[in-house]
């Protein structure tokens, strides 16, 4: 791990990477196992974050000293000051500002095991606008990280058609998330026609292609985009499907804590080795190496 990193951190990188998508407040409790309906159980309160897959992709490029733009959008009331500040703090600009609501928030729940459970409350990252767009220009991106969680309903149409701009060589980096089946059809067709790279966990593939079988469902999504295929498999390592096949890049055994961010974890460091130029199979290795780090750790902010 230490020699991926060192070797990115050696190499200067020009490509210009976009991360869009939501921040959101993470209140993270733990308990031994999720109640059955009825039950009246204790949990232990670990902390409260900002947090959202946009976010934590972000903060993952930011520890890896890839230089990004965060293009989410914040809203007026008490989650959007946390968010705000913690912005701020970090020097990103605030590229959003809009005064019609608030951020959402999503109750993580923890078990012992390190499974975790996401009940979300949404806010105005659920409700892009066309006039969110106007004063920042997508051309100049070659990678674009996406996320399903903000193309469901009205917003993917808003999205995609603003994402119509982007320059042709641009590439979507596309995590369908666990809403995946909520997505409109129409929708789905259009992501995944943009030169786009699925990264995406095996339940998530599933969801996308109606195929149980791993390979099977892996081959199909490829025929779908055309383009590289990236699956986390947890310990397993990382499928990587190609033009060339299928292959399974193994991952280093660790005790889990937490899984909270480890995918957008790996999404985040395999953008990362893309924008420096590497070859997709170094990548996803660097995304399995992070995401080896972050679920041997209390919640999903992890630090270089």
């Amino acid at each position: 791990m230490a020699d991926r990193i060192s070797r990115l951190k050696n190499t200067r990188s020009d490509a210009k990477v976009l991360v869009l998508g939501a921040a959101v407040i993470d209140v993270i409790i733990q308990l031994d196992s999720l109640p059955r309906t009825g039950d009246d159980v204790a949990a232990e309160h670990r902390e409260t974050l900002v947090g959202g897959c946009a976010y934590n992709v972000a903060h993952i490029l930011k520890q890896l000293r890839v230089a990004h733009d965060l293009f989410v959008p914040v809203g007026a009331g008490a989650y959007a000051d946390m968010i705000r500040k913690q912005m701020q703090a970090d020097g990103y600009p605030l590229l959003i500002e809009e005064d019609s609501g608030d951020n959402g928030w999503n109750l993580s729940i923890v078990e012992r095991d390190g499974e975790r459970t996401f009940i979300t409350i949404p806010g105005i990252e659920t409700k892009w606008k066309p006039a969110w767009f106007e004063r920042h220009s997508l051309e100049q991106y070659d990678y674009i990280y996406l996320s399903g969680y903000e193309l469901e309903g009205p917003s993917g149409r808003v999205i995609l058609d603003a994402l119509a701009a982007r320059q042709a060589s641009c590439r979507i980096i596309f995590d369908p998330s666990p809403r995946v089946a909520y997505l409109e059809r129409e929708t789905l067709r259009r992501v995944l026609a943009m030169n786009t790279i699925l990264h995406l966990n095996r339940a998530e593939l599933s969801g996308l292609t109606g195929v149980q079988d791993l390979h099977d469902a892996v081959r199909e999504a490829y025929r779908q985009t055309g383009q590289p295929v990236v699956v986390t498999l947890g310990q397993d390592g990382t499928l990587l499907c190609t033009s060339e096949g299928s292959e399974i890049l193994p991952a280093g055994q660790v005790t889990v804590v937490d899984t909270i961010g480890a995918g957008d974890s790996h999404t985040g460091a395999f953008i990362a080795g893309l924008a420096s130029g590497w070859p997709l199979r170094e990548a996803c290795l660097l995304g399995n190496d992070i995401a080896g780090q972050v679920v041997q750790q209390q919640g999903g902010r992890w630090s270089l």
